[in-house]
């Protein structure tokens, strides 16, 4: 498997780097340590009305970061495509060589943009999902993870945004019946 899915990696780089690289490059570090996606949930705190959205986002960031972070990159120690395949030539290095899968990029940007997706209307819940689509698919382009890796990561999000929403759901029903019965 690990051939087959290094030939997609090859042929990422030899057929679409160049004149894009930029554009991946700004694309993938949105994903860096999950930054971005934590500032929009605790921007989303501050407002009553999208409190629930930022729990949510924040709580399967959480998840998310404890499962791939926590467990499962140190369990598996998968190493990364250009250790395996010294043709893969990644475009970012400060990343471990055996911290292959799951994506942590594509499961952080997959649990804060389903959370988020959970809540809002389509017109915005639509373009988070192809952000982080497009930050799990900056990873093949980079050369730093399998397809693998990146499904893996995507479920691992959606997962944990599944999770996520029902405790945030069950807190909100628990905080209103606690209002009505005073």
């Amino acid at each position: 498997m690990n051939q087959f899915e290094a030939s997609i990696i090859l042929w990422i780089q030899e057929n679409l780097r160049g004149a894009m690289d930029g554009f991946w490059l700004f694309i993938t570090h949105l994903g860096d340590d999950g930054l971005l996606w934590i500032a929009i949930g605790i921007a989303l705190l501050f407002f009553k009305k999208t409190r629930p959205i930022g729990f949510t986002m924040l709580i399967s960031l959480l998840f998310d970061y404890l499962i791939i972070n926590v467990t499962l990159k140190g369990l598996v120690a998968r190493p990364r495509p250009f250790v395996v395949n010294e043709a893969i030539t990644p475009l970012i290095t400060n990343v471990s060589p055996y911290r292959s899968f799951p994506s942590g990029h594509s499961g952080g940007s997959f649990a804060a943009m389903f959370a988020l997706y959970k809540w809002v209307p389509k017109k915005i819940g639509i373009p988070a999902l192809c952000l982080a689509a497009l930050v799990a698919l900056s990873r093949l382009y980079v050369g730093v993870h399998y397809p693998t890796d990146i499904i893996a990561g995507c479920i691992v999000g959606f997962v944990c945004s599944v999770f996520a929403h029902r405790i945030v759901k069950w807190l909100m029903e628990k905080l209103k019946e606690r209002k009505i019965n005073g």
